[in-house]
């Protein structure tokens, strides 16, 4: 009798330690999908501002993204556009403490599987290192409470590039 309640208790432990890292896996598993489909959006907007040139002024210097719900959004790409934080392990990301600023943000829908999930995009356009170029940051993150509850543990994903003359 002894013995099996051991055993029993063994397997119960047992259970339970696959049942949190099933838990744990999928909770990364969403984590993960968010945090590329956020990459692919990010590299998506920096291609559409690279692709215009700095000298670009007025209409020129914007371009447009729909979203798969059909939002049509402006992509300013003059200098200026969401502050940046200064200090710390994040330094040079966008600042999502601070508000959107209008045609410098979209609220990006990215339908997969019959949900849409909304994506938090911003953007700023800084001189570069040499008087020919701009520094293009662009960064990504899924919205909390959009019904993506990993949305809440993942970062945002920022890129920067370079842009000149041409």
């Amino acid at each position: 009798m002894i013995e099996l309640m051991i055993a029993m208790a063994v397997l119960a432990v047992g259970l339970l330690g696959g049942i949190v890292v099933i838990a744990v896996a999928t909770t990364n598993d969403g984590r993960s999908k968010l945090h590329t489909t956020a990459a692919t959006i990010a590299e998506s907007t920096m291609e559409r501002i690279v692709a215009i040139p700095q000298k670009a002024v007025g209409t020129a210097a914007q371009t447009k993204m729909t979203d798969c719900l059909g939002n049509t959004f402006t992509v300013e790409t003059a200098p200026g556009g969401s502050p940046l934080i200064t200090n710390g392990a994040f330094s040079g990301s966008v600042d999502y403490s601070q508000a959107p600023l209008p045609s410098y943000s979209m609220r990006y829908v990215m339908c997969s599987t019959g949900v849409g999930i909304t994506y938090d995009v911003r953007w700023r356009i800084d001189a570069g290192p040499t008087p020919s170029t701009q520094l293009v940051t662009v960064s990504a993150k899924p919205s909390i409470g959009n019904g993506a509850a990993a949305a809440q543990f993942t970062l945002p994903y920022t890129l920067h590039q370079l842009r000149g003359n041409f």
